[in-house]
């Protein structure tokens, strides 16, 4: 039975150790490339967010001599692995504005923003020991890794229904994959990787519910534990093997259910990274359809702020996090507040007819167009997850109904076009500024375009240093 219940891990472990490029579907390669631009962009513009000076002056203090080989965007480098990888992975999430991976159409888990910042970390580790990681390298790495997590996500399809944020439990598995990747683990090496990262998972709810950075730190924790839980491994230190399905492993700890279907089908042959989709907007993926559905009243019905009365969204129940409750949602104080804020998501949305990321950002609450819009707006759990709807009261008493939404904008079933990809790293970069020039930012994306062309993959991060 013990023998029965490692397959899982011992496959997966495997796989994770062993792919090489050339095994790479095309598809596979090209959602790599994807999952590191946008985990890019991402980087660039957090690390110039609210409280990322705070997590850079942390650094510097833990590494005042400057001495480590890694790099954290926007600040240099010098930085230790663990450093670098707990910065950048907070930057990746700071903004809301990542990478998903859709159980359904309305609710999701971010992968590439613990996998991507790993790969980083790990290759700059690997070249300070006179070993090249190239662009080719990093993109099986993202891939495998990647692969891993997700297949691990879909086998607890369920776990929306617990208090646990999987975004943050999985992350830590996926961050040690990919870094026990580039490090050229063994499949045994493979296996304690992941099982070290199972003994520091941890991920909840709570700091959304208080508005707190640590939603972002959180992600931070992630990749810092999940490469050096690799690197332990490296050295010979052993982990749980039966992480997964051991008695206190993670589905019968956390989720009491595991599909060994999601974990094996395909595996090697079919990588999962293909199923990453990018967001639309930039706040919590639970009310993208919920946007999709407002904005298609606000331009077939050319409303004006003005004209609105009140405004009623029927999502489904994944929806609550950011509109329960009412009141406190009405009136976010934050930028951690605003991203998971249904009221204020509409409300912007409303007034300007999209969504950008300087509707996040604390200065946008002066605003008492959008503060007056967002006391007007509710939420409903009580929508299928194919048919999320929004009606929109009027001023003159008429009232409008959106048509049903299923997949959102930016699911992989209703994609970004590489060109829409692009367009947002550069508007990323845009908010990076000054700190990162257009010419370093312009320099970057053309080597991550080109990536498996690229001799050393760590020259991304040290243009964005």
């Amino acid at each position: 039975m013990k023998q029965a219940r490692m397959r899982l891990e011992t496959a997966l472990a495997t796989q994770a150790s062993r792919v090489g490029y050339d095994q790479l579907p095309r598809e596979a390669v090209e959602a790599a490339r994807r999952a590191v631009l946008w985990t890019v962009g991402s980087m660039i513009a957090g690390s110039q967010d609210a409280g990322s000076d705070r997590v850079l002056a942390f650094a510097a203090e833990q590494q005042p001599d400057r001495s480590g080989p890694a790099t954290i965007v926007g600040g240099g480098g010098g930085f230790s692995v663990a450093l670098a990888g707990y910065a950048n992975g907070v930057y990746a999430k700071a903004l809301e504005y990542e990478d998903k991976f859709w159980i359904g159409n309305s609710h999701a888990y971010a992968v590439a923003v613990a996998t991507v910042p790993a790969a980083f970390a790990a290759a700059e580790h690997r070249t300070a020991a006179n070993a090249t990681v190239s662009g080719q390298d990093l993109l099986t790495a993202v891939a495998a890794g990647t692969d891993a997590e997700i297949r691990m996500v879909a086998a607890a399809p369920h776990a929306i229904d617990t208090p646990f944020n999987s975004t943050y439990l999985f992350g830590h598995f996926g961050a040690a994959a990919t870094a026990g990747r580039i490090f050229g683990l063994s499949a045994a090496a493979m296996l304690d990787a992941l099982g070290l990262a199972y003994t520091q998972i941890a991920g909840t709810y709570q700091a959304h519910h208080e508005g707190s950075l640590a939603v972002r730190m959180q992600m931070g924790a992630c990749v810092r534990n999940g490469v050096q839980a690799a690197l332990l491994a490296g050295h010979g230190v052993d982990g749980p093997h039966e992480f997964l399905t051991g008695t206190d492993g993670l589905y019968p700890t956390f989720f009491r259910e595991c599909e060994s279907a999601a974990l094996l089908d395909g595996l090697g042959r079919e990588f999962r990274g293909t199923r990453l989709g990018f967001k639309g907007y930039p706040c919590c993926a639970a009310m993208h359809q919920a946007m999709d559905a407002v904005l298609d009243l606000r331009t077939r019905h050319g409303i004006r702020p003005e004209q609105v009365a009140a405004v009623r969204v029927h999502g489904a129940p994944s929806m609550e996090i950011t509109c329960r409750p009412i009141e406190a949602k009405r009136h976010p104080t934050n930028h951690v507040e605003q991203s998971f804020s249904l009221p204020w998501s509409v409300a912007c949305l409303l007034t300007a007819g999209r969504l950008t990321l300087a509707d996040f950002r604390e200065s946008a609450l002066a605003d008492p167009t959008r503060t007056a819009l967002a006391a007007k707006v509710s939420g409903e759990l009580d929508a299928p997850d194919d048919g999320v709807y929004a009606e929109i009261e009027l001023s003159n008493g008429d009232t409008v109904r959106s048509a049903p939404v299923g997949a959102p904008t930016g699911h992989p079933d209703n994609p970004l076009s590489l060109d829409r990809l692009i367009e947002r790293y550069q508007d990323c970069a845009r908010n990076g500024a000054p700190r990162h020039t257009t010419e370093r930012t312009e320099r970057a994306l053309d080597l991550i375009l080109n990536l498996e062309k690229v001799d050393d993959a760590t020259e991304v991060f040290r243009v964005l240093g």
